[in-house]
């Protein structure tokens, strides 16, 4: 009878232990987080999570607003990256964002590089089965300087192909409230350098919370991961 007993108990414990494997794992997909990070994590918390110090790391530079570092010889998906840099940010005071906790530098990209002669395939494959399809294009929004202390946003989207894979959160037009747009837009400008009144319904309708660039294309950058979720980081602090 306590045999009986013992092993519904273990039963029940696998059954609540796979339930919050996929649970995490979910969250994971819907977010495109880092294995093993999450976006609200601060400079500290990464660090320790890789179970090292800010003087171990690779680059590290800090300031009042951001903090960045990288880590070498990370596996990510599979492969040994070269270098992995981490990016953050405190935007309740970078947006000049009122009645906004400063001081919170939160997580807000990650780049993983890979040496050049690495063979990418099983990454993409990886990151297909971690975070599911792919988006056909993707919006980078990048600065475009126009004139001297001018500039202005691209609008133009990057193509999908064998060597670039994108992936991709929700669009910023459909998670935010109808109700206080006009406060949203205000201080997103003062985030987004080249956003404007002109180009913000566009950049609402196309850029999204949180974005995923695969490349194995041989680039100055080298091959690589981007994660970049400063569009959440943005949204979650305005959304408070």
């Amino acid at each position: 009878m306590r045999k009986k007993r013992l092993c519904a108990v273990l039963l029940l414990c696998m059954v609540f232990l796979c339930a919050c494997g996929k649970a995490e794992k979910k969250e994971q997909a819907e977010n495109l987080e880092f294995p093993g990070l999450s976006w609200d994590m601060t400079p500290e918390a990464v660090l320790k999570a890789f179970q090292t110090a800010k003087e171990n790391a690779v680059l590290y530079d800090e300031n009042s607003l951001t903090t960045s570092f990288g880590i070498t010889d990370l596996e990510v998906f599979g492969q040994k990256a070269e270098r992995v840099f981490f990016y953050f940010i405190d935007y309740a005071s970078l947006c000049q964002m009122p009645g906004q906790q400063a001081g919170e530098q939160r997580l807000c990209q990650i780049r993983a590089y890979y040496p050049q002669d690495a063979d990418l395939t099983p990454v993409k494959e990886k990151l297909e089965q971690a975070y599911g399809a792919t988006v056909s294009e993707y919006y980078p929004f990048s600065r475009a300087v126009t004139l001297e202390n001018d500039s202005s946003m691209s609008l133009k989207p990057l193509k999908e192909s064998e060597s670039l894979k994108y992936w991709g959160t929700s669009i910023l037009g459909d998670i935010l409230p109808e109700n206080g747009l006009d406060t949203f837009q205000t201080y997103w400008k003062n985030c987004r350098s080249g956003l404007n009144e002109e180009n913000w319904d566009f950049f609402k309708g196309h850029a999204r919370m949180v974005s995923l660039i695969f490349s194995d294309q041989e680039s100055e950058e080298g091959k690589g991961v981007e994660w970049d979720a400063h569009n959440l980081a943005v949204y979650q602090i305005l959304n408070r």
